[in-house]
């Protein structure tokens, strides 16, 4: 009763108290999904050509680009194909570009991972920020998730706390809403995963969310330690890197959830997420928001509908997957994204998306890193925002880490790459 009344009574009272307007976007997501496709496609066109009349008056990047392309935003209202004019845009087009793609309505910063690409800031204004929520609350209802269920997040435990009382009781009273629930790890020490494992067993969430080697660490340690083999939730939805066939069979088997997946990153939030009735590699994109352009085992090309405060058109994410547009809706397959690695450090394994989450949020001021992992040592090598900021960073970084681990700093062009595609990774293991 009071979980029932969390999710459909006082979550909509905040959302009207911050000011927000969420549940209308859902309401207009959800109504979209029942129109025909061939009304889908219209609705998705008319907004497409507002995004691009709006651009082309309020960000002077694409006011000289449609000029020197000799593009006309109305055009897309005949025929949606002659976006296929402009040019794609990239993470480095953006970082030269900033000030002149960003608009006055640009309130809300992200910062991207880096593993496409060079760390790159973008930004939502209002309205887009809510429809990144709702988008959110309609991808949890794609995993069949209600208001009333319980679900947990784990997180990157960094020691860091809302910086008032007034702040601390906003966040506890959002999560409370949601009924919601934070799992903080550092490590996938044996110690930290006991941890996880009984609070998941005390908790039992009907949805886990978090990194997929998180939850195959968990998963790892039932099967390790004979653990029984029992269902501490029912779905698990990743959030920030890829799935792999082996963590979903690991993840179905020893903790008896479901997989759902889902496709997002700082850019747009989430772009599309698996149905209930698809498998894990199928996932139907939010044409109501995007609009992602067909591709065969190539670049995942996307266009927000959204977000009018630095509006990305034709952008190329780096990830690789196919794109059809099929009869019931427009699918992703097969993403190749990003993947996180584990490191020891003075006998502790970390992810290295919380070696990410620490310099992003505890450090700050880091561009991107990498770890170089040999014999002998391991080293972490570091692109500084600011040259004069070396100092500042390599004391943190000393603090969470005296011994094990060196640091270094080194230019963007440093960073080594792998595979056919010189793909960037944080981890690098030298033989």
């Amino acid at each position: 009763m009071l979980r029932a009344f969390n999710g459909y009574i006082l979550f909509p009272i905040l959302e009207k108290l911050s000011k927000r307007d969420i549940r209308s976007k859902t309401s207009e997501l959800r109504n979209f999904d029942h129109l025909t496709q061939s009304s889908q496609n219209e609705v998705q066109k008319k907004e497409l050509y507002k995004v691009l009349n709006f651009a082309s008056s309020n960000c002077p990047y694409y006011k000289d680009l449609f000029h020197s392309h000799n593009f006309i935003p109305n055009k897309i209202l005949k025929d949606i194909r002659y976006l296929q004019d402009l040019p794609l845009l990239t993470k480095e087009i953006i970082k030269e570009q900033t000030d002149r793609i960003k608009t006055t309505h640009a309130f809300h910063p992200r910062k991207t991972g880096g593993s496409t690409g060079q760390s790159v800031m973008f930004y939502y204004d209002e309205r887009g920020l809510d429809w990144t929520s709702a988008i959110n609350t309609l991808a949890l209802e794609y995993a069949d998730k209600k208001p009333f269920h319980k679900d947990m997040h784990i997180s990157s435990e960094l020691g860091i706390n809302p910086p008032t009382l007034k702040a601390k009781f906003l966040d506890s009273l959002k999560l409370f809403s949601q009924n919601r629930k934070r799992l903080m790890i550092e490590s996938f020490n044996d110690d930290e995963l006991n941890k996880l494992n009984k609070s998941l067993s005390k908790y039992r969430p009907y949805l886990l969310q978090g990194h997929p080697s998180s939850a195959y660490a968990i998963s790892s340690y039932v099967e390790k330690n004979n653990l029984p083999k029992k269902q501490l939730f029912k779905i698990f939805e990743p959030s920030g890197e890829m799935l792999t066939s082996k963590i979903v069979k690991s993840i179905e088997e020893n903790l008896g959830a479901k997989v759902v997946n889902r496709y997002g990153n700082a850019e747009f939030g989430v772009v599309a997420h698996s149905r209930k009735q698809d498998s894990y590699n199928k996932l139907k994109v939010f044409n109501r928001a995007f609009y992602v352009e067909e591709t065969n085992k190539s670049d995942l090309i996307v266009t927000n509908l959204t977000n009018y405060g630095m509006p990305l058109i034709k952008y190329n994410t780096g990830d690789i997957a196919t794109v059809k547009n099929e009869n019931d809706g427009t699918f992703i397959y097969d993403i190749q994204g990003r993947v996180h690695n584990n490191v020891e450090i003075n006998g502790k394994k970390y992810a290295t998306h919380f070696i990410m989450d620490f310099l992003d949020h505890k450090v700050k001021g880091v561009r991107e890193f990498q770890v170089v992992k040999s014999e002998h040592d391991v080293s972490l090598f570091i692109v500084p925002e600011n040259e004069d900021d070396k100092d500042r960073i390599r004391t943190m970084v000393s603090s969470k880490w005296p011994t094990g681990l060196n640091v270094d700093f080194i230019k963007y062009n440093q960073l080594k790459k792998v595979g056919w595609r010189q793909k960037f990774q944080h981890l690098i293991e030298l033989n």
